[in-house]
């Protein structure tokens, strides 16, 4: 562990301690916040600083679900908001950022390759989404549900996109393929939006995975992190988000289905879908890779990601994409067995 000393971090954090009694230094940190580790008295505590946006009603909707969850009883822990000294949970930076700062948790987060441990992640999953189910926030959610996939980044039009992946610049040529996949998933995807607005809806986290969960010593998922995109969408996209990433083309078919299998088994103590949800759950999964690539497109128009990014995710996104057509009937009978 290395300290820092930080004028630009000291001038946040003294907004909640007397000046001089922290300690600092640099550790795991996701693709859109900065994150600082912080230590005050024998106490740990996270700082995080948001990069990619300024809007404070987000952080404010997303500490509203985090006091509303800590209010019931979870068998697992979620991030505890610190508030400064004059009582608020949101800072700004010297350059205008929002920060805030929450207590430490402890945890690793898992491999997800051991069975035991993944069919914790799938009940935890199950009874974060029932717990998410029983809250209501008297303020609008920040994010608007994923199906309604224009709204994915600002800097992405539908028709951007789309155009986009039928026309790739020049920089993207050897894409074309890829891209004519992605291209036409995005125009199926629109036919069936309509149908998909008649089934259940609740609050769900929304980006559910190995880096936003924190196991113990034991293997057990002990904790949830990272309620920043939670929003009012299909209750079934929560588990579709998490299936995504046992989707793996490369990996052999027998452990890639023995490792939803454990992940459902664990889902399905907590939740029970209909039969439209079931059927739903395979392009659902095609949405979430659909999400990310057009996510890292929009970050790439912006001048934040890099072109290899968005090759990585236009590549992962078709070879997904492709799978599920392949195996979609597998898996709404595995779903089947475990969900209703």
């Amino acid at each position: 562990m290395v300290l820092h000393k930080n004028t630009y971090i000291d001038d946040i954090l003294i907004q909640y301690f007397p000046v001089g009694t922290w300690e600092t230094w640099v550790g795991q940190s996701g693709a859109n916040n900065t994150t600082r580790f912080v230590r005050v008295d024998n106490e740990q505590y996270v700082l995080r600083v948001y990069e990619t946006h300024q809007d404070e009603a987000k952080v404010q909707y997303e500490h509203a679900v985090l006091v509303a969850l800590a209010e019931l009883p979870l068998t697992f822990s979620i991030p505890q908001t610190v508030r400064t000294r004059d009582g608020k949970t949101i800072v700004r930076t010297r350059d205008g950022k929002i920060a805030g700062l929450f207590r430490f948790l402890e945890g690793v987060n898992p491999a997800l390759d051991e069975l035991a441990e993944i069919h914790s992640y799938g009940r935890t999953s199950g009874l974060l989404s029932a717990s998410l189910a029983h809250i209501q926030i008297n303020q609008m959610p920040a994010y608007k549900p994923y199906y309604e996939i224009e709204s994915t980044h600002p800097s992405c039009s539908l028709q951007d996109i789309l155009r986009f992946c039928k026309e790739p610049p020049r920089e993207f040529s050897e894409q074309t393929a890829d891209l004519l996949v992605i291209y036409e998933q995005l125009t199926s995807f629109m036919e069936k939006v309509p149908a998909l607005r008649g089934l259940p809806h609740q609050l769900v986290h929304g980006d559910l995975n190995a880096s936003n969960i924190l196991v113990n010593k034991d293997g057990r998922v002990s904790v949830v992190l990272d309620f920043e995109f939670v929003t009012n969408d299909l209750r079934v996209m929560e588990l579709a988000v998490c299936l995504s990433d046992f989707t793996r083309p490369n990996e052999d078919k027998t452990i890639t289905w023995a490792k939803m299998n454990a992940f459902l088994s664990g889902y399905g103590q907590s939740i029970k879908f209909t039969e439209a949800e079931i059927n739903a759950i395979p392009v659902l999964i095609q949405l979430r890779s659909l999400d990310v690539f057009i996510h890292f497109l929009g970050r790439y128009f912006d001048q934040v990601s890099s072109i290899d990014n968005v090759n990585e995710y236009i590549q992962k996104s078709a070879i997904r994409c492709n799978w599920i057509m392949a195996n979609k009937k597998e898996l709404i009978t595995l779903c089947t067995t475990n969900l209703t």
